[in-house]
C-alpha cells in the first residue's frame, strides 16, 4: 500500500512538471520572436543606408555588408559616384559580358517609396553558377547599390531570405555634406570662400568677404575632344562672351595638385563694368578640369592670392 501511495505520487509530479514544461513552451511559442536588427553602414560623408541581415548572415571585414561561408553567399553594399541614370544606363548585355556576367532581367521596383531598379544576372565562378540580383537607387551625384550573390542551386527559402534582406534598404542622405561627390576632385578645406551651389559636375562659391555677389570661382570638369589645351582654354574663358567685350591678357604655365596646368588671365566687360578672369585648365585624355574665378577689375590683386590659397587646398581623387 505504502509503495502504491508513493508511485501516484511520483507519477504526479511527473504530470504536473509535464504541465509546467508544456504550458511553458506553448507560452514561448505564442511571443513573437524579437525583430532583426537593421546593421546601419556609413558609405560616404552625408550617405548612410542600413540593412537587415538574413538569419544565419553575419558582418564581414571584407566589404559592408553580410556573408554566410557555408552557402558561398553574400550581401554587400557600396556607393558608386555616378549618377543613377548614367549608372544604369552602363549596364546593359554588352558592358555586363565584358565582365563575365549574364543579364536576366532588369525591372524597376519600389523600396521604401523610392522607384529603384533589380537587375537580375548570373556569372560562372571557378566552374559554379552564381544568381546575382543588384538593387540599384539613386540621384544625380551617386548610387547605391546592394549587390546579392549565391549559387544557383540555393533552395526558395534561402532566395527570399536575400530577397527580403536586400529590399530592407533604407538610405540617409545629408546633401550639404555630399558636395563633392561624383566629382574627379575634393577640397580639403574651404578658406575665404562659401560653397553656393552644386550642379552635377561642378561647385560655385562665393568669397566670404563679398556680399555684392559680384565675385564668383567656378571649379567644374567636362570631356572636349579633338583639341589641345591652348584653344580649348580660350574657348572656356571667352564662352558666351562676344570677342570685343573680352581681352585674353596673359597664358601661363601652372600647376593643378602637381598636374601640368594652364592659367589664363583676361579681361571681359559686362553690363558696362570691367571683370578680371582668372582661369586654370588641366587637360588629359579628352578630359578636362577647370578653376575659373571672376571679380570686378579693381579686386583682382585681393582675389588672386585667395584663389591661390583656395587651390593649395585642392585635391584630385
Amino acid at each position: 500500500m505504502l509503495f502504491k501511495k508513493l508511485f501516484v505520487a511520483l507519477v504526479g509530479v511527473w504530470l504536473s512538471a509535464c504541465d509546467t514544461t508544456l504550458l511553458r513552451q506553448s507560452i514561448e511559442a505564442a511571443q513573437p520572436a524579437e525583430p532583426i536588427q537593421a546593421q546601419r553602414f556609413v558609405l560616404n560623408d552625408g550617405f548612410q543606408v542600413s540593412l537587415k541581415p538574413p538569419i544565419g548572415f553575419n558582418l564581414t571585414p571584407e566589404h559592408y555588408g553580410f556573408v554566410q561561408p557555408e552557402s558561398f553567399s553574400r550581401i554587400k553594399v557600396y556607393e558608386v559616384e555616378v549618377s543613377n541614370q548614367e549608372y544604369l544606363a552602363g549596364l546593359n548585355k554588352e558592358n555586363l559580358a565584358l565582365r563575365n556576367l549574364q543579364l536576366i532581367d532588369k525591372q524597376e521596383i519600389n523600396v521604401a517609396n523610392a522607384v529603384c531598379h533589380l537587375v537580375e544576372l548570373k556569372q560562372i565562378v571557378a566552374g559554379t553558377v552564381f544568381d546575382k540580383q543588384l538593387l540599384i537607387c539613386g540621384d544625380e551625384l551617386s548610387s547605391v547599390v546592394v549587390e546579392a550573390s549565391y549559387p544557383e542551386s540555393a533552395n526558395k527559402s534561402h532566395r527570399q531570405a536575400i530577397y527580403k534582406s536586400v529590399n530592407s534598404l533604407a538610405v540617409n542622405v545629408e546633401n550639404k555634406l555630399r558636395l563633392f561627390t561624383g566629382l574627379p576632385f575634393t577640397l580639403t578645406e574651404i578658406p575665404e570662400y562659401n560653397i553656393t551651389k552644386r550642379f552635377r559636375n561642378s561647385v560655385v562659391m562665393q568669397p566670404l568677404s563679398d556680399s555684392s555677389g559680384k565675385s564668383s570661382v567656378v571649379i567644374s570638369h567636362g570631356a572636349s575632344e579633338n583639341t589641345t589645351i591652348n584653344p580649348l582654354a580660350e574657348l572656356l574663358i571667352s564662352s558666351g562672351t562676344s570677342p570685343e567685350d573680352i581681352e585674353i591678357l596673359a597664358n601661363e604655365a601652372a600647376k593643378l595638385d602637381k598636374i601640368s596646368a594652364l592659367a589664363t588671365t583676361a579681361y571681359v566687360n559686362v553690363a558696362g563694368e570691367t571683370y578680371w578672369i582668372k582661369q586654370v585648365l588641366t587637360y588629359q585624355n579628352n578630359r578636362f578640369l577647370l578653376v575659373q574665378t571672376r571679380v570686378p577689375k579693381a579686386d583682382k590683386t585681393i582675389a588672386n592670392q585667395k584663389l591661390e590659397n583656395l587651390l593649395s587646398h585642392f585635391k584630385f581623387k
